[in-house]
């Protein structure tokens, strides 16, 4: 991470010691082979994948390329700053970051890592992605009256290729289909503009305010 992201960095990590997890880390620059050994062992021993592929963060497209055949559920945290998010992580569960707002990050990131956590460990083989069109719709129909947007869906052969890549990946698993992050999963594969980071704010803001609606609700 570049140089006045610190911050971020420091958030993250308050964030992941705060939902009572522990991140890998690599403590000293390594050799290029050797850093390939330690990123593969990493994920191996790893229940779940956080990774921030910003245009700050040059390698981590590549790293997330390394941690793929392992299957880990992943959440993606992305800088406000870039324009959009690679097409390969459509359907992955995200959340959005400003450097001069991290208090509020760093609630929302908590948040989101308790109900990864709660989704990691054995799934056996991805489900028919084409059983959760019908939730999708459901869930974008109510986005656009909530919101107000006009944003369009792909179609249902679209919808299935792009979150069938995210669970065959095992970014994208069953159990996180109930939860705001799975919501947020779900809209993201099926709304055609949801790599653009506006619609993705959109997106995660609704799901947060829902999914603490439904809280208040259940109680």
């Amino acid at each position: 991470m570049l140089p006045g992201y610190e911050g971020v960095r420091e958030t993250v990590a308050t964030a992941i010691a705060a939902a009572g997890l522990e991140m890998l880390r690599m403590e000293a620059l390594l050799e290029d082979w050797e850093w390939l050994d330690w990123l593969d062992d990493a994920v191996r021993h790893c229940d779940l994948v956080l990774a921030d592929p910003s245009r700050h963060n040059a390698f981590v497209m590549y790293e997330l390329a390394v941690a793929r055949p392992h299957a880990r559920p992943t959440l993606v945290i992305l800088d406000r700053d870039d324009t959009q998010l690679s097409g390969s992580l459509d359907g992955t569960p995200f959340r959005l970051y400003a450097n001069d707002a991290l208090e509020a990050f760093s609630a929302r990131l908590y948040r989101d890592l308790l109900q990864l956590a709660a989704a990691a460990g054995p799934t056996g083989e991805p489900a028919d992605p084409g059983r959760y069109h019908a939730s999708a719709i459901r869930l974008l129909a109510e986005f656009r009256n909530d919101t107000g947007l006009p944003v369009e869906a792909v179609d249902r052969v679209a919808f299935g290729a792009r979150l069938g890549h995210a669970m065959q990946h095992g970014t994208f698993v069953d159990s996180l289909a109930p939860t705001p992050l799975g919501a947020a999963g779900l809209l993201a594969a099926l709304i055609g503009s949801s790599r653009m980071v506006e619609a993705m704010a959109a997106i995660r803001d609704w799901t947060d305010r829902r999914g603490q609606t439904r809280n208040r609700h259940d109680g």
